[in-house]
């Protein structure tokens, strides 16, 4: 049971780190590309610029803080794998 639920969390974390890639690649094709960009690309770049406006400086500055010190804790207190 420990072991399916193990492995249930590395498959969840990867499709949520997948689902943000796919996010900053439109985000970046967007800028890239710029007006002659797929409606799909156009689409997700525009609502993700949209939430990131919508959201006060002060809890995405909170957010990133938080996303960055669990990557230093990560790296210092567990062996690399």
């Amino acid at each position: 049971m420990a072991n399916f639920l193990r492995q249930l969390r590395v498959i969840g974390w990867a499709a949520v780190e997948a689902a943000f890639l796919l996010i900053i690649l439109c985000l970046l094709l967007n800028i890239i590309i710029g007006d002659k960009a797929d409606s799909f690309i156009s689409t997700v770049a525009n609502n993700a610029a949209a939430f990131l406006q919508k959201l006060p400086p002060g809890i995405f500055l909170g957010l990133v803080l938080l996303v960055l010190i669990y990557g230093f804790l990560k790296s210092r207190l567990w062996p690399p794998r």
